[in-house]
């Protein structure tokens, strides 16, 4: 751990860190690699099509709404949900910076100045839009790494299930896809966003409660949704796994997935990653808004947003 690892570590617990809106919306939405945006849209939808066309195979197989209380499919589908978000933002940023470049192309040719095109207004419901992504990127990512660990270590050597397809990809796949969408994304992960995710297990948790007390049962009759979280037959093991998976498992994964990030920016900042990053202003003015190439846009300041938002005393800390 170099001297780098330890500021990012001692940064992290700004209380910026804890917030849901950055101050450069855009690193919600691009790569962080020299990606074409073409090719960055169609990534976004064979991800969300992927992820639908399971979603659906599931629910046809288990022929009953019941697959809906366990946590992989739950998890599965805030992973699709998270695609969805994406990918609408990432259409919606799309046409809203090509519809701003046409205007000022427009000015410019009436005799306005080029400077005029430095940032362009944020609409308040795509901010609220990127406000979602992240916050689904934040559960998404702990949950899908859990599914995998406990899946893995806890059920599949005990029941020895048939690996299929259908197991691999929903247990395996869907943390492949959260690792590499860290690894491709421009998107932050903060340590503080454990929290988000702990406030969605807490919620699984009383789900899972409230389905016992009402005597409901899992696909097999039985009166849990797993044999380890049985709050009636073992209440103390079903408590333990509850806060060991919570207080420590939880935790555990949103730091790896901090260091992923980590990892990232120091793949991009290394000799060969520079010349693959992303450069910002060429990506968002000329490749996606159209507009010419110009003196001007190499002399943006990398450090300021391509959007303007209400937000400018939020802490940022991805390029």
């Amino acid at each position: 751990m170099g001297a780098g690892w330890t500021r990012s570590w001692k940064e992290e617990w700004k209380v910026g860190k804890l917030y849901l809106f950055p101050s450069r919306p855009e690193v919600l939405l691009q790569p962080r690699w020299n990606i074409p945006p073409s090719v960055w849209l169609v990534y976004r939808s064979c991800m969300l099509a992927n992820v639908v066309s399971w979603c659906v195979y599931t629910a046809l197989i288990f022929n009953t709404p019941k697959f809906l209380i366990f946590l992989s499919h739950v998890s599965y589908i805030l992973l699709g949900l998270y695609y969805l978000v994406a990918l609408l933002n990432l259409a919606w940023a799309f046409i809203h910076v090509r519809l701003f470049c046409r205007k000022r192309a427009r000015d410019v040719t009436m005799g306005g100045s080029e400077e005029s095109f430095r940032t362009l207004p944020l609409p308040a419901p795509l901010a609220f839009g990127l406000s979602l992504q992240w916050f689904l990127h934040a559960v998404v990512g702990p949950f899908s790494l859990c599914v995998s660990f406990l899946y893995w270590i806890l059920s599949y050597p005990s029941s020895q299930h048939v690996l299929t397809a259908f197991n691999i990809n929903l247990h395996l796949i869907n943390s492949v896809q959260t690792i590499l969408d860290v690894l491709l994304s421009s998107t932050p992960v903060h340590l503080y966003h454990y929290l988000y995710a702990l406030l969605a297990a807490a919620l699984y948790v009383a789900f899972v409660v409230i389905y016992w007390l009402a005597g409901c049962t899992n696909l097999s009759g039985r009166p849990y949704i797993y044999s380890i979280l049985d709050f009636g037959g073992r209440p103390l093991v079903a408590a333990s796994v509850t806060l060991a998976v919570c207080l420590l498992g939880l935790p555990a994964l949103q730091f790896y997935l901090w260091n992923l990030q980590l990892l990232r920016e120091t793949m991009v900042g290394g000799s060969r990653g520079s010349r693959m990053a992303l450069s910002k202003w060429v990506w968002w003015w000329v490749r996606v808004g159209g507009c010419p190439v110009t003196e001007l846009v190499f002399s943006l300041d990398p450090g300021s947003s391509v959007f303007e938002t209400l937000h400018k005393e939020t802490i940022e800390e991805i390029p």
